[in-house]
């Protein structure tokens, strides 16, 4: 399975958003990539660093899901949504 991960621009992160895809990456068997608007992906994650979510993901295509990421707290709702796509 592709997952495209898109940063935000950084300017106000609340936690380390590249550790956080570390432990999704060591955690799975999906193939992670920087995401380009010019593919399709399975699931997109959009890596916020703070809650105003302001990163420009409207135009990532996915098939499945596009998952919004706002902080640390995050990663167990991520992971299970990944785990449900373990079997496709």
């Amino acid at each position: 399975m592709d997952i495209g991960i898109k940063y935000c621009g950084g300017c106000n992160p609340k936690y380390d958003r590249k550790k956080f895809v570390h432990r999704l990456e060591k955690n799975s068997n999906f193939n992670f990539e920087i995401a380009d608007f010019n593919k399709v992906y399975d699931v997109v994650i959009v890596l916020c660093g703070c809650n105003s979510a302001c990163v420009n993901h409207k135009e990532l295509k996915f098939k499945l899901e596009k998952i919004l990421v706002r902080s640390q707290k995050d990663y167990y709702e991520v992971k299970q949504i990944l785990d449900k796509y373990s079997c496709i």
